[in-house]
């Protein structure tokens, strides 16, 4: 999947949830490897804890990065 590919998916992850997407969630979306997606800031990612005590891992877009904005512009 290229990185376009991944914004629109990512894109329209997040417009269908209810409330956050996790790394989890993105990474079962996509065949593709996530990482230099991390590692080049498209994604965010924030570590939180969940209330019943287990670890989860946030997903989003980083929409300042400018192939996020383009691609995600109104």
């Amino acid at each position: 999947m290229n990185r376009a590919d991944l914004v629109r998916l990512v894109d329209r992850l997040e417009d269908e949830a209810d409330g956050y997407i996790t790394l989890e969630d993105v990474e079962r979306a996509t065949p593709s490897d996530v990482s230099d997606a991390l590692a080049n800031g498209l994604l965010l990612v924030d570590y939180r804890t969940r209330l019943d005590g287990t670890p989860v891992t946030l997903c989003r877009l980083n929409r300042r990065h400018p192939l996020v904005a383009e691609l995600t512009k109104w």
